[in-house]
């Protein structure tokens, strides 16, 4: 009974580690009503200009908080895991699981503050110098300059979790009940909950096309829900009699 209730509520605290990386992300991004979208380069957004710096300052903390949260989840979810999965054909996919989310523990914070810092070098030069190109141009040198760290914890942790979980969900390594609930959870993962349900939001009007910011972070949390299962059925097989490895 306490290795349960610990779980579910390090689980939780996950969770909610997620849910503040998605405020961050609406922080970051989301504009308002008739608000320019248009970019100079890769990530730089005429709209940074407009946007208070106190939103990109509560983003910045959003991300450094939710990554503690969030490791605190997915550690939790990876002993689960390893009381679990027994099949030794099984066990690369626990490994793959365990690089993708350490590597969004030790990168998340810095690639968000990353995207942060990058708006407040655009924001900060415009005000100083009030050239917008000048600007966006040391802006986006600073982006490509961190460009290579950023895209291998993308490959690692997003598109890593986004292998796995699918492969989780099929081979039944998360208990799930029906073929209609192993579909509806194909989704719970960082890219195909974005690059579905995200690019169906933007199709809306405002400011119901603003959902699709934070969608990326939401498919982690939805990991962490897929995680929840896996502790109830492992709760109900009596796979945690034995779980003091976790503590």
């Amino acid at each position: 009974m306490f290795v349960r209730n610990k779980s579910k509520r390090l689980l939780i605290i996950g969770i909610i580690g997620c849910l503040l990386y998605v405020i961050g992300d609406f922080l970051f991004a989301a504009t308002g009503k008739g608000q320019t979208t248009e970019s100079i380069g890769f990530m730089v957004r005429v709209a940074y200009l407009e946007m208070g710096t106190w939103r990109m300052v509560a983003s910045i903390l959003c991300g450094f908080v939710g990554t503690l949260l969030y490791y605190m989840g997915f550690h939790r979810m990876y002993g689960l895991l390893k009381i679990h999965v027994t099949e030794e054909k099984d066990q690369k996919w626990l490994k793959l699981f365990r690089i993708a989310y350490i590597t969004g523990t030790v990168a998340w914070s810095y690639v968000h503050a990353m995207f942060m810092n990058v708006a407040l070098i655009f924001k900060y030069i415009y005000q100083s110098y009030g050239d917008m190109q000048t600007a966006a141009d040391i802006a986006n040198r600073v982006l490509y300059a961190n460009a290579a760290p950023m895209l291998i914890a993308f490959i690692l942790c997003d598109l890593g979790l986004t292998i796995v979980m699918p492969v989780m969900v099929w081979k039944k390594i998360i208990p799930l009940k029906n073929t209609a609930a192993r579909i509806l959870a194909t989704l719970y993962n960082p890219l195909m909950m974005p690059g579905i349900v995200g690019n169906l939001f933007t199709l809306l009007p405002w400011p119901l096309n603003q959902l699709d910011h934070g969608t990326e972070s939401f498919g982690h949390a939805l990991v962490l829900l897929l995680g929840l299962i896996l502790l109830r059925e492992m709760s109900k097989a009596g796979e945690l009699k034995n779980a003091e490895a976790l503590e």
